[in-house]
């Protein structure tokens, strides 16, 4: 996939995820959603969005837990 495909399929996700529906009718064809599922693949796009552009994110060097 390129960028802009990328682009979309997340543009796409992100709608159905903040419809909030799980069932759509259209056209006598019912599609049912599960958000869970939405929910991951935008995680795996958005992973793959920020690989292609080159800003894999980082987890951090140090990490500071409070002793007292």
């Amino acid at each position: 996939m390129n960028e802009a495909d990328l682009k979309a399929a997340i543009a796409n996700l992100e709608a159905v995820l903040n419809a909030g529906a799980t069932t759509v009718a259209q056209d006598g064809h019912t599609t049912v959603f599960s958000l869970r599922a939405a929910a991951d693949r935008l995680r795996e796009l958005k992973a793959e969005l920020s690989i292609l552009q080159g800003t894999t994110p980082r987890r951090p060097l140090f990490t500071r837990f409070p002793l007292g």
